[in-house]
């Protein structure tokens, strides 16, 4: 199993009934190649977490690399995954992802977004401890 979290940047800001017909469509989808995880929106900016067969997780992200509704900044890729972190989520509604700690999405967005405006890369150690902030993320929401 393989997962993947990435941030892009919308070329237009999305409505509200845009972002639902995403999560509906973003849903239909994943649970039909089972893959689950969420998607956060917020000025802008998507903040993804998908995982699953790492086949269905490579064609999902060359898809989202040609939506022309926005551009990818960065993604972060993590194989060999053990179990889901988020095991029930098709694809977790945007609106049920706006969390009290939202903070902890934005402060990511805007951290890669550093990262790749100034050509810098991550280091390992960096990007497994976004993952284990996923670990954490799941824990609190799943509780």
């Amino acid at each position: 199993m393989k997962s993947v979290l990435y941030i892009s940047e919308a070329l237009n800001s999305f409505t509200a009934q845009e972002l639902k017909e995403l999560s509906l469509s973003s849903v239909q989808n994943n649970n039909s190649n089972g893959i689950s995880g969420y998607l956060y929106y917020k000025d802008k900016h998507f903040l993804q977490y998908v995982e699953g067969d790492e086949q269905h997780i490579d064609e999902l992200i060359k898809t989202i690399k040609l939506d022309p509704r926005h551009r990818l900044i960065m993604a972060i890729e993590e194989n060999s995954l053990e179990e889901r972190r988020f095991p029930d989520w098709g694809m977790k509604s945007i609106v049920e992802v706006m969390f009290s700690n939202s903070v902890v999405e934005t402060t990511i967005i805007k951290t890669l977004t550093l990262f790749k405006d100034n050509n810098l890369t991550l280091s390992a150690s960096s990007k497994s401890q976004l993952f284990r902030l996923m670990d954490e993320l799941s824990v609190s929401v799943l509780a």
